[in-house]
């Protein structure tokens, strides 16, 4: 009949399927969604949360700064790697140190996190305009560091000499005072040394002039005792009595310092252009090949037209045969890298901490100089800590750190009296 319901048992007609709606799940279901529901809101809530404090902190400007050093990739490289990162501009300093006029280059970050930093670099010939010397600081500054590069002559010719342990004290004492470094609230600087830079910067900082001017010191690839660091490059005898076949450059480092007490006088001018070329073949060897070549050949032609005495030496830097070379200069280490200047082990231990990474394994300077070095300091009560790695090789980022090395990894850099 029209207009009226079904009367059929468990259908009451149209009304009663409308009213039915007014029928809910049972309490306690909705209870537990309700609950559920506002769990996994306020889990995401903290997860997000703890995610921004992370990319805010000092661990993550550590990690920032790690993953762009590292060059990891994908999605996550490259969002952690934009972390606290700023835009950098570059200015030429000049100063006054008491062997001569000396220039800096400075990276200045638009926003500045943390105190300056002096970042001094390793042996050679473009100096403060080597490539990754550059790309370095630039990554440190993007981090809101302001890094100070300092051009030291006696880097540029592959000599290390207690000239540049003063180099390394008078730029940081010039840079404190320089109106263009943006000072830190304690009037402090750090000192960021590679390679025997490493080592030349630990003395520097416990000199009386920056004992207190220095909030720490990262010794990357450094020394502690340069004769013992001399006598493994010529022997290849490490520390545990074990022989390993030094790398090739260290040697012809090694005949750079030392060619005037191997030559005549007249020879060690013509021997060091000569050691240089090779050493310049070396270095473009690493991103062009065929130039490499042209560049090795020329260091032969030069081999080529030396006196006998300097001839030989140079021959046997051509060959890379380091073991012969080292056994020819060998007799006159004795003459060469005796000054406390030279070593850590040797000069008053700075006050301030000291960061020491070292690559597992380095053929140029032995990792054993890193536990030698922190032994040292921490019998000097000096705050210390010690980083072997397999991640680098001597003084560069060799691969991608796994996470598990990441994590030490950022914990050190995050450590940092900043």
């Amino acid at each position: 009949m029209p207009g009226k319901a079904f009367d059929i048992p468990g259908i009451r007609g149209i009304p009663a399927v409308r009213g039915a709606r007014r029928y809910a799940a049972p309490g306690p279901y909705n209870d537990h969604v309700r609950v559920a529901l506002i769990s996994l809101l306020v889990l995401a809530t903290l997860v997000l949360g703890g995610w921004i404090a992370l990319s805010q902190s000092r661990y993550g400007r550590a990690m920032s700064l790690l993953v762009r050093m590292g060059k990891v990739g994908g999605p996550l490289g490259r969002h952690v790697g934009a972390w606290q990162t700023t835009t950098v501009d570059r200015v030429m300093l000049s100063f006054t140190a008491r062997h001569g006029a000396r220039v800096a280059r400075l990276y200045r970050p638009e926003r500045v996190r943390t105190r300056p930093v002096l970042l001094s670099g390793g042996v050679h010939a473009l100096g403060i305009d080597e490539p990754r010397l550059i790309a370095f600081a630039e990554t440190l500054a993007t981090s809101g560091t302001p890094v100070i590069t300092p051009a030291f002559p006696d880097l540029k010719e592959y000599l290390v000499t207690p000239r540049l342990t003063d180099d390394i004290e008078d730029a940081a004492l010039a840079m404190l005072a320089a109106p263009e470094v943006p000072p830190h609230r304690d009037g402090r600087i750090g000192l960021l040394g590679i390679s025997f830079a490493g080592g030349l910067s630990v003395i520097a900082a416990g000199r009386p002039s920056l004992r207190n001017r220095v909030a720490f010191v990262f010794s990357v690839g450094g020394h502690a005792r340069l004769p013992g660091v001399m006598a493994t490059l010529c022997a290849g005898r490490q520390s545990d009595g074990s022989i390993h076949k030094p790398h090739e450059y260290g040697a012809v480092i090694l005949l750079t310092n030392m060619a005037e007490d191997v030559v005549p006088g007249a020879q060690v001018a013509p021997l060091r252009q000569a050691v240089h070329q090779f050493l310049h073949a070396s270095h473009v060897d690493m991103f062009d090949k065929a130039q490499a070549a042209i560049d090795f050949q020329k260091a032969r032609d030069l081999e080529a037209g030396l006196p006998p005495e300097a001839r030989s030496f140079m021959h046997m830097v051509n060959e890379r045969d380091a073991l012969g070379l080292g056994a020819r200069l060998l007799p006159f280490l004795d003459r060469w890298g005796q000054e406390a200047a030279l070593s850590p082990v040797m000069s008053p231990a700075p006050s301030a901490p000291v960061f020491v990474m070292h690559a597992q394994g380095d053929d140029v300077i032995p990792d054993s100089e890193a536990t030698a070095l922190g032994d040292y300091l921490r019998s000097q009560g000096t705050p210390v800590r010690v980083h072997v790695t397999s991640l680098m090789s001597h003084a560069e980022v060799a691969r991608a750190p796994t996470p598990a090395e990441l994590v030490a990894l950022v914990r050190m850099w995050a450590e940092l009296p900043w």
